[in-house]
Order: structure tokens, then sequence, then C-alpha cells
């Protein structure tokens, strides 16, 4: 079971969706961070807006875990990382998906008993 990158027990956080964001545009497909950055800010499934360094910073821990690597591309100017996601990263982000997909049925659940009060 792969890593956490956070601390256990603690549930799914905006952090993890953030993570799993990154994960599934990798996944997609690889990209070097400011492209990476913009597809984020463009998708139509993450509306949160970060300072890039926040963004890098994930970058930086999904790696040091073994869930990305890069390959160095060369440019106009220095070398960029085009990051791609790994196996275990794919793993993460399934795992990650799960916990998705438990907080929208318990999310649903919660409208569901709001709108049945307000008809009360």
């Amino acid at each position: 079971m792969p890593r956490r990158l956070g601390r256990r027990g603690r549930g799914f956080v905006l952090g993890d969706f953030l993570t799993a964001s990154l994960l599934l545009l990798l996944k997609e497909k690889p990209s070097h961070g400011y492209e990476l950055v913009q597809r984020l800010f463009e998708s139509k499934f993450y509306n949160f807006r970060h300072d890039p360094g926040v963004i890098y910073n994930i970058l930086r821990k999904l790696e040091i875990n073994g869930f990305i690597t890069y390959d160095l591309e060369e440019g106009d100017g220095p070398f960029r990382k085009v990051y791609k996601i790994t196996k275990e990263g794919e793993k993460y982000l399934m795992l990650i998906k799960s916990e998705i997909e438990s907080l929208s049925e318990q999310l649903e659940n919660f409208l569901d008993e709001f709108y049945k009060m307000e008809e009360s």
C-alpha cells in the first residue's frame, strides 16, 4: 500500500485533492511545472487558487515519496523537469480516488438530509 503524504487517520482533506489533481493530470500527460500549474488552473475539476510555490512543494513531496519522477528536457533556457507519474503514484491516486468517492457519498447524504429538513 502506498505511503500517505500527510498525517495518518486524518481523513480526506483539501491537500489530498490537490495532490490527486496533480497526479491525475500527470497520468493524463507528463508535464513540466509551469505547464502543470496552468493545466490545473484551467481544469474543470479544480477551481481553487494557490501560490505556485505550494504546488511545487507538493511535487517535491510526491517525488521524494516515489509517486512521480522526472526527465530533464532541454529548452530555450535551462533544463526543465518534465514530471510523470510512477506505478506507486498511480496506486496512491487510486487510494485518494476511493476517499473522494466516499466523501462524495457522504456529501450527497448530507444534502439529502438538509433538503428534507428544508421541506418540513
